[in-house]
């Protein structure tokens, strides 16, 4: 006869899952802000070889017209064309077919004569839109692109902000160049883009950063005038456009209306291009013989700490 023998079945306690849950959830608080830490470097990586892009082809413009471009805030008929849109009609031209060796940085896309266009207005009719001296010889006067349109990132600003202020010209989409921290721009196309790179050029002639000087704001009149190195006011008037992707954000920390601590650009840019390894120089800045270039960074805020330049602090 044949003697049954009664087996059981292991299995997990409660216990034993409550604890491997509990691990499980720690390993992943743990593990998730690694990956972010990593995914920010990996942009962070992704944004300084953008600058690099630009910078290889800001030398390239400098070798061809022996200097950099300009980054004032507005044109000579008094429009306002900031340094940012400035360094994106020299990377790429105004219709993104290249930079023409005539401009003179206008934003109306002409050689200062009316009606003679160095660059495709789509918002004037044919023929009044025809290229300056003709289309042909307009395109074989251009130089190619000085950054490549996938490293460039040329977006419209009407992509970005739905009311681009004073920068509005007869409906005519300006161009400029996006970091790779892209957000979802409900105030323009809905899409997502970067926020535009500020550029400033320095002035080789001055002497002074005025994170320690008392002329703030900036007095035309003052006894400091002409003597700064970089001027904020070069892309002052595109930075008070506000925050495109969040409504709830309507001003950034370096626009000069900025009250809330009473410092704006003095302490949020010159401040934060203060080069603190020339000692022998009281508020010498960061490039001070060529030009800065600016990232909003991952909040897309200017003037925060995340903010990144073409530069390594110490």
């Amino acid at each position: 006869m044949q003697v049954k023998t009664k087996t059981t079945k292991k299995a997990f306690t409660i216990v034993e899952l409550l604890t491997v849950m509990s691990i499980i959830i720690i390993l992943i608080s743990l593990l998730v802000p690694a990956l972010r830490r990593v995914q920010q470097f990996a942009r962070q990586v992704r944004q300084n070889a953008q600058f690099h892009s630009i910078a290889v082809g800001l030398d390239l413009f400098h070798n061809d017209t022996g200097d950099y471009p300009p980054s004032n805030w507005g044109d000579n008929a008094d429009d306002s064309y900031c340094g940012a849109m400035k360094l994106a009609e020299a990377m790429v031209g105004q219709d993104l077919l290249g930079f023409h060796p005539d401009s003179v940085f206008r934003r109306d896309r002409t050689n200062g004569n009316p009606g003679e266009y160095l660059y495709i207005n789509s918002n004037v009719p044919y023929p009044y839109n025809a290229l300056y001296p003709s289309y042909a010889q307009n395109t074989m006067a251009r130089k190619k692109q000085y950054v490549d349109l996938d490293q460039a990132n040329a977006t419209k600003m009407s992509a970005i902000y739905s009311d681009f202020g004073d920068f509005t010209n007869d409906a005519n989409d300006i161009y400029v160049l996006t970091d790779v921290f892209e957000q979802r721009m409900p105030d323009g196309d809905g899409d997502r883009h970067g926020m535009p790179i500020l550029y400033y050029k320095a002035n080789t002639a001055g002497n002074i950063n005025p994170n320690q000087e008392n002329d703030y704001p900036y007095d035309a009149n003052s006894a400091t005038d002409g003597r700064r190195i970089y001027l904020y006011e070069d892309n002052d008037e595109l930075i008070q456009l506000g925050v495109p992707f969040d409504s709830a954000l309507d001003i950034h920390p370096m626009d000069s209306t900025n009250t809330a601590t009473g410092m704006g650009p003095l302490e949020n840019f010159y401040w934060q291009i203060n080069n603190d390894n020339i000692e022998l120089f009281d508020g010498r800045p960061y490039k001070a013989d060529t030009y800065i270039l600016l990232s909003a960074g991952e909040d897309g805020l200017y003037g925060t700490r995340d903010d990144i330049y073409n530069f390594q602090k110490r």
